[in-house]
């Protein structure tokens, strides 16, 4: 498995608070202010946890960010219970 880029938040990250915080209607890029009246869908990554569903047509493989990364236990589980082993 290929390891994935970042994807890039929408808002700027409030140095005061060390990053931690978001500053919503500050746009981390021109492109997101372009886009803000516009009807979309989108989410952000809450609690940080990088999941990879891979589907090569016939089966269903989880993974992290890396290869070498660790699904906790619990998680997997979910994962497991909500989408088929082989589609």
């Amino acid at each position: 498995m290929k390891e994935y880029h970042k994807i890039q938040t929408v808002f700027l990250r409030s140095p005061e608070t060390n990053f931690k915080q978001l500053m919503e209607g500050h746009w981390a890029l021109p492109e997101f202010e372009t886009l803000k009246d516009i009807p979309w869908t989108w989410t952000e990554k809450i609690d940080g946890t990088n999941i990879r569903i891979m589907w090569n047509r016939s089966e269903v493989r989880f993974g992290g960010k890396t290869d070498d990364a660790h699904i906790p236990t619990f998680l997997l589980n979910v994962l497991q219970q909500k989408l088929p082993q082989r589609l």
